[in-house]
């Protein structure tokens, strides 16, 4: 760093001596520019004969071995299947039955009544789900309210809201454990359901929808001296009116014309009961349910056969 100073100093020397006949202002200039470029020279020589810093090696680059390791498998998806014998549902009634009438816009209270027909008790943490078809402006899932045990029945009611427009409308509900297992009624886990036809006022239109018959038999088994057979035919209809019907039989014998009142959408039973004798034949009987209000409609006929094993051929 002397070295460096006294070299500049000597530089000046010969430049102040050298230019005598300048003005003072001039002198100062030159020897202002005359240091500038001995330091800059000083600065080359400096960086030239300074020690390279080491440039860092570059890691070879091998090629990758494909791995034999076995990848960690991700927890598998809960089952949308209820364990067995754990989670099972059996449909008991409803409420709004399918076809039910129903104004657009127009609120409506879906309930269906359902069987703990499993092994585990249902409690709060359970829900009712949206599965599938139109959510009819009803929330997504819906809680439990109460514990149920096997072998005790549940009906759980909703809120609905029909659409604006005209249409036939679908919703499909399941269950849901905390364990996040999906359960539907019977063996197929069949989701429960909503079915409504909506209508502007003025244009809706009530009537029955279905007539199902089913049969029942006192005693249940064995052939006493008389066997009653009564068969009932549910009559469901979309919305409120008044039905007028008869059974028909295939013996010649008509019930009395009854009379049923219905205030909104539902099902309704009418039945009739038909008494065989120890020694009655085996041959084919019928009955048949004619409707002569609010429309003459004749349903298909019922046909069953007695079965006690000492009938008269």
């Amino acid at each position: 760093m002397k070295k460096k100073i006294l070299v500049i100093l000597f530089v000046l020397s010969l430049v102040v001596s050298a230019c005598g006949n300048l003005s003072e202002a001039d002198a100062e200039m030159i020897a202002t520019s005359a240091a500038q470029t001995v330091e800059a020279r000083f600065t080359q020589m400096a960086e030239s004969t300074s020690t390279p810093e080491p440039t860092p090696e570059e890691e070879p680059v091998t090629e990758e071995t494909p791995s034999t390791a076995t990848a960690t498998p991700t927890a598998p998806p809960i089952s949308e299947i209820a364990p067995e014998g754990c989670l099972v549902a059996s449909f008991a009634g409803e409420t709004i039955p399918d076809g039910t009438v129903v104004e657009t816009g127009q609120y409506f209270t879906k309930s269906w009544t359902i069987v703990n027909s499993g092994t585990c008790t249902w409690h709060k943490g359970y829900k009712l789900i949206y599965w599938d078809g139109n959510l009819l402006g009803g929330a997504a899932e819906y809680e439990f309210f109460d514990e149920i045990s096997p072998g005790e029945t549940m009906t759980f009611p909703i809120q609905l809201l029909a659409p604006s427009e005209a249409g036939v409308y679908e919703s499909f509900w399941k269950f849901k454990s905390p364990s996040g297992y999906i359960f539907g009624v019977g063996q197929s886990n069949t989701p429960v359901s909503v079915n409504i036809s909506v209508g502007n006022p003025g244009d809706l239109e009530y009537g029955i929808t279905s007539v199902h018959y089913t049969l029942q038999r006192d005693p249940e088994f064995g052939c006493p001296a008389n066997v009653r057979w009564k068969i009932i035919a549910t009559i469901t209809v979309n919305g409120p009116m008044t039905v007028v019907a008869q059974f028909q039989q295939s013996d010649g014998n008509h019930t009395v014309k009854k009379t049923k009142v219905f205030t909104e959408a539902s099902s309704q039973n009418m039945s009739v009961t038909w008494t065989l004798n120890k020694g009655a034949t085996a041959n084919p009987r019928w009955v048949q349910l004619v409707v002569f209000e609010p429309d003459y409609q004749e349903y298909p006929t019922y046909t069953f056969v007695n079965n006690c094993p000492d009938q008269t051929p």
